[in-house]
C-alpha cells in the first residue's frame, strides 16, 4: 500500500464509517464435499470454520465505526490505542487492529486478543466469543496464519482476518480463509480408541440420594437425575479447561448389583482425546514416529531435536503423563466439590485408568449396566453436532453408523448414549481399518 497505517485507518474511519462491509471482497462458500459418505475430520472442521467466517462477515452489515484510536488506560500502566472500534446489532462490539507490514502483523494479532480480553475486564460477564475481533494485515507470516486458524478451530472466537489493499484513493479488504493444509493436521485417528485416555471414578451408593436399581422398575428417577447432574457439571469443567471429551455415568443392573454387593457401584467415566498418545507420536531410536501424516511427525521431530539431551528420550511420555495426571486431578477435585454436604460426611470413592477399547468391549462394564446421559465437550461436541447436521439433511441419508436409531428430532440426539458412542467410534476408524 502506498499509504501509512495511520492514513489508512483514518481513511477507513472517514470514508467507510457506516459502510465498512461494502469494501470487503473475496467471500466464498465453504468447501464442498461431493462424496455421499460423511467427510473426514479435516474437511468437516474446514467447513465449520469457513461457515463461521461467513457468518461473521454477514454480521458486519450495518456495523458503524464509533471510534478511531480508542485509548485504553489502566492505573500504573501505559496507554494503548485500538485502531478502530465499531458496533452493530449483529456483530456486537467490534475491535479492528490494522497492520500493513508482515513484520508487525504478529504483534498486531497479539494486541487484538489482548484488547478483546480488556473489554471483558471492563464489562464483567462479557466473553471474548461474544464480540468480534478483526485483524487487517497482509497475513504473510506463518505464525499469524496458524494462530488465526487455531482461534477459529479450537478457541471458538468470533474472529476475522482481512488483507488490505489501497490504490487510487480506494480501499479493499480481502477475506482470508486458512489454507486447507492447516486442517489436515486434524486426522480421523484423533478419535481412534488408541488416542483416547480414560478416567473412571467409582463411588459408593448414597442412600436416599443415589440409590441402585431394585426389582424391575429400573434406576430410581432421583438417582438418574443426580448422576446426570454430576456428569454434566464435570463435563462443563472439562470444557472450561480445554479438554475434548465425553463424560457419562453407569450403574450395574439391579440383579448384578445385589448379587455382587459392590462397594463402589456408581461409576463416572471421562474419556478424553489424548493429543500426546504414543499411537500417534512416539520416540524411538530412529527418532519420532507414529500413525500420523509425515508433515506433523516432522514438526514434532524439529521440536524434539532442540531439547536438551537429558529431556529427549522421555519427552513425549512425560508430557503425556502430565496431561493425564492433570485430567485425574480435575475430575477428582470437581467430584469432591459436588458431593460436599452439610454433615461433613466423606463419600468413599476410587479412581482407575481403564483402557478405552477394553472398557468399550467389556461385557461387565459396558453391557450389564444402566447408562446415564452422555455429555460431550470441545471438538467431540462439535464433531457430533456436525454429523447430526448431515444426518438430518433433507433428502440424503448421511446417518452411516446407527441410522436406524437416529431419532425424529435433533434435540433427542444430544444425550442418548449408544448412538453417540457408535457415531464417534465410526468416525474414528482409520481408512485402512475400514477396508
Amino acid at each position: 500500500m502506498d499509504i501509512s497505517e495511520n492514513e489508512f485507518r483514518d481513511f477507513l474511519f472517514n470514508n467507510h464509517r457506516e459502510n465498512f462491509s461494502t469494501i470487503i471482497v473475496g467471500r466464498r462458500e465453504p468447501i464442498d464435499w461431493p462424496d455421499e459418505n460423511f467427510p473426514p475430520l479435516h474437511i468437516l472442521l474446514q467447513q465449520r470454520s469457513e461457515r463461521k467466517i461467513n457468518e461473521a462477515l454477514d454480521n458486519l452489515e450495518g456495523m458503524v465505526l464509533g471510534a478511531s484510536e480508542l485509548r485504553l488506560t489502566r492505573e500504573s500502566d501505559s496507554t494503548t490505542r485500538i485502531d478502530l472500534v465499531g458496533n452493530s446489532e449483529s456483530s456486537g462490539l467490534t475491535i479492528i487492529e490494522l497492520k500493513k507490514s508482515k513484520q508487525t502483523e504478529r504483534q498486531a494479532f497479539s494486541e487484538l486478543l489482548a484488547y478483546s480480553n480488556h473489554f471483558c475486564t471492563v464489562f464483567p460477564g462479557l466473553k471474548e466469543s461474544s464480540l468480534t475481533s478483526i485483524l487487517v494485515a497482509p497475513m504473510e507470516t506463518r505464525t499469524t496464519r496458524d494462530a488465526y486458524a487455531q482461534e477459529l478451530v479450537s478457541n471458538n472466537k468470533c474472529i476475522l482476518a482481512l488483507v488490505p489493499k489501497y490504490e487510487n484513493g480506494k480501499a479493499q479488504l480481502s477475506v482470508y480463509y486458512p489454507d486447507a493444509t492447516y486442517y489436515k493436521w486434524f486426522e480421523n485417528n484423533l478419535l481412534d480408541d488408541r488416542s483416547i485416555i480414560t478416567v473412571a471414578l467409582a463411588f459408593q451408593e448414597i442412600k436416599g440420594w443415589i440409590d441402585l436399581e431394585t426389582g424391575q422398575e429400573g434406576v430410581p428417577a432421583h438417582s438418574v437425575k443426580a448422576l446426570n447432574i454430576l456428569t454434566s457439571s464435570i463435563s462443563n469443567m472439562l470444557e472450561a479447561n480445554g479438554y475434548h471429551s465425553m463424560c457419562y455415568s453407569t450403574q450395574p443392573w439391579g440383579e448384578i448389583a445385589s448379587g455382587l454387593n459392590l462397594p463402589f457401584p456408581n461409576v463416572i467415566y471421562v474419556a478424553a482425546v489424548n493429543p500426546f498418545s504414543s499411537f500417534r507420536t512416539a520416540i524411538t531410536e530412529e527418532g519420532i514416529s507414529g500413525n500420523s501424516q509425515a508433515g506433523r511427525i516432522a514438526e514434532v521431530q524439529a521440536v524434539h531435536d532442540q531439547l536438551s539431551e537429558s529431556e529427549q528420550e522421555f519427552w513425549i511420555e512425560t508430557i503425556e503423563g502430565n496431561f493425564h495426571n492433570r485430567l485425574i486431578r480435575l475430575v477428582r477435585k470437581e467430584f469432591e466439590k459436588l458431593l460436599k454436604n452439610k454433615n461433613n460426611e466423606k463419600i468413599r470413592f476410587e479412581i482407575s485408568l481403564p483402557d478405552w477399547y477394553g472398557l468399550k468391549t467389556s461385557f461387565i462394564d459396558s453391557v450389564t449396566v444402566n447408562h446415564g446421559d452422555i455429555y460431550l465437550t470441545g471438538l467431540l461436541r462439535e464433531i457430533h453436532s456436525e454429523y447430526m447436521e448431515y444426518a438430518y439433511k433433507p433428502g440424503v441419508d448421511y446417518a452411516l453408523y446407527y441410522s436406524d436409531d437416529i431419532p425424529k428430532y435433533f434435540y433427542r440426539s444430544l444425550r442418548v448414549f449408544l448412538p453417540i458412542w457408535e457415531i464417534l467410534s465410526g468416525l474414528g476408524v482409520g481408512k485402512e481399518e475400514q477396508e
